[in-house]
């Protein structure tokens, strides 16, 4: 997730070119980059290079070639090669093979214990690191981490991983190139969620949420944007493709989302239990362009799909 968020992160940029010009003073190598990592590729973040552009922005490599792999595995202290010919993890790489030689140095950016990329020092030319650069690139890498951590608790729910209220809100300011796209707001809430709650306590509520949004994300289209805005509510943003019909295919997808969430089991106790959802639609820009507006709309409509019964799909209509 923290690969397609980058761009949300209001203070991730201009933190980490700081980082990087820092490490460039103090370091006498060629590039430096901040990876994000997932287990096919090692995405490059940001970059900065003295001369030769060896590694740049947004350049992609399988995780498998990449040096970052090698500090994964080396754990959570800092990877340092001054010889990469020299050195037995590096002298058979298929990296070390192309470019003949050189240095590399990197340290983790850790999330919860989890390793989700690496910050580096990296040239063509043998280097050997002081003791000090050591100690600067892994406190570095602590901050960038924090910021991360800072960053994501802003757009992302802490329960379900989903985006929280404040990404929707503040959706049009993230996507100012989807101003003149067509959207469906969809405002889902679970039927009698109170029930598991009551019965069954309060975890049990969590993983009912949990479960839930999981389904919400292997439901949607891609491009789509689900988020947890609260208790058992949920918004997804559905962006038709340029050859699909708005109406037709937002009434697909409710269809699809309601039957796969109210079909879900839901294991508690050793017995399958199952909740239903209400959907109440609005759509950008026909009902509105203010977020604020389209989600109140969306909310009426889904307590009017309460009203009819529960386990159903409403469309706002104005009056």
């Amino acid at each position: 997730m923290i690969q397609q968020d980058i761009n949300y992160y209001k203070n991730f940029d201009s933190m980490a070119k700081e980082v990087l010009a820092l490490l460039a003073q103090t370091i006498d190598v060629n590039t430096f980059f901040l990876s994000i990592l997932n287990p096919t590729q090692s995405f490059m973040i940001k970059s900065f290079n003295r001369n030769a552009k060896l590694i740049c922005e947004g350049d992609i490599l399988p995780y498998n070639m990449a040096y970052c792999k090698l500090v994964v595995e080396n754990g959570l202290e800092p990877l340092v090669i001054p010889n990469l010919k020299k050195h037995d993890l590096t002298s058979g790489h298929p990296v070390t093979k192309f470019i003949e030689n050189g240095c590399f140095m990197g340290t983790p950016l850790v999330n919860e214990g989890e390793i989700i990329g690496t910050l580096c020092a990296f040239d063509i030319k043998p280097y050997y690191f002081k003791e000090y650069d050591m100690i600067l690139i892994k406190s570095l890498a602590a901050l960038i981490s924090q910021t991360i951590i800072l960053e994501d608790g802003i757009i992302r729910d802490p329960l379900s991983g989903l985006y929280n209220r404040h990404f929707i809100y503040n959706y049009f300011d993230f996507h100012d190139d989807k101003t003149n796209d067509e959207m469906a707001i969809l405002y889902i809430d679970l039927d009698h969620f109170k029930f598991f709650n009551d019965s069954f306590g309060h975890d049990a509520g969590d993983d009912v949420i949990k479960k839930a949004a999981e389904c919400l994300l292997q439901t949607v289209p891609r491009g789509s944007h689900v988020a947890r805005i609260g208790g058992d509510e949920f918004i997804v943003l559905l962006h038709p493709s340029h050859c699909e019909d708005l109406m037709k295919s937002t009434q697909q997808n409710a269809e699809l989302i309601l039957n796969q969430l109210s079909t879900m089991p839901i294991p508690i106790k050793g017995n399958d239990y199952f909740v239903s959802v209400s959907i109440g639609i609005s759509f950008y820009p026909h009902n509105g362009t203010e977020m604020e507006s389209l989600l109140k709309k969306a909310d009426r409509t889904m307590y009017t799909a309460k009203k009819l019964g529960r386990k159903n799909i409403q469309y706002f209509h104005p009056l």
